[in-house]
């Protein structure tokens, strides 16, 4: 593969939102084994490796919208609940094939900071998105605040320093489904050379 490829590719990423997925289209273990490769090969300061991944197919799927909607509605205060939101955390799940709940793993090197163990697994999900995107598989990083709180902790069964970053919704674009076309603002307007 050569650079202008490899560009090509990262140009190519999208978010499929998991309403626009299949989630009755397989996807296949020898593609999970890619897409948890690529991510394993992300750069981690001391080689910490601190990303994990739990990942949810067919009736788990259940239990696992289930358990966000628990701890929405115990972690939420009142005056802040929002029933669209409730329900929402209840279907998206279904409508992927699988769910990952992305994770950091605290090494036990404490000269390592926090952020830069957060960073490595953002590099691995980037991995990972990239190679899905190759495979014209669909992926949505998704962190609604209910991942990042207590009662989802005690449900991943998190260690006090890990941490859950968020959900990656896995699947096949539905059928009809057009790859989305992407923009970026120039490149160039956002670096100053010295």
């Amino acid at each position: 593969m050569n650079i202008t490829e490899t560009a090509a590719l990262i140009a190519h990423r999208r978010s499929i939102k998991p309403i626009d997925m299949d989630a009755d289209k397989e996807v296949t273990d020898g593609v999970w084994q890619t897409l948890i490769e690529c991510a394993n090969w992300a750069p981690s300061h001391g080689h910490t490796e601190p990303w994990r991944f739990i990942i949810y197919r067919g009736g788990s799927r259940k239990y696992l919208a289930e358990a966000l909607q628990s701890a929405y509605k115990e972690d939420t205060p009142e005056g802040e609940f929002k029933e669209e939101k409730f329900e929402k955390m209840g279907m998206n799940p279904l409508y992927a094939h699988a769910v990952v709940a992305v994770l950091m793993k605290r090494g036990d090197l404490p000269k390592i900071p926090v952020i830069e163990e957060i960073e490595a697994v953002a590099c691995a999900v980037q991995n990972m998105h990239l190679a899905a995107s190759a495979a014209g598989l669909g992926l949505f990083w998704s962190s609604p605040a209910v991942t990042y709180g207590e009662s989802f902790a005690k449900f991943l069964k998190l260690g006090d320093d890990d941490r859950c970053l968020g959900l990656l919704y896995v699947g096949w674009p539905r059928e009809g489904k057009e790859w989305p076309k992407g923009s970026r603002k120039p490149s160039m307007d956002k670096v100053t050379w010295k």
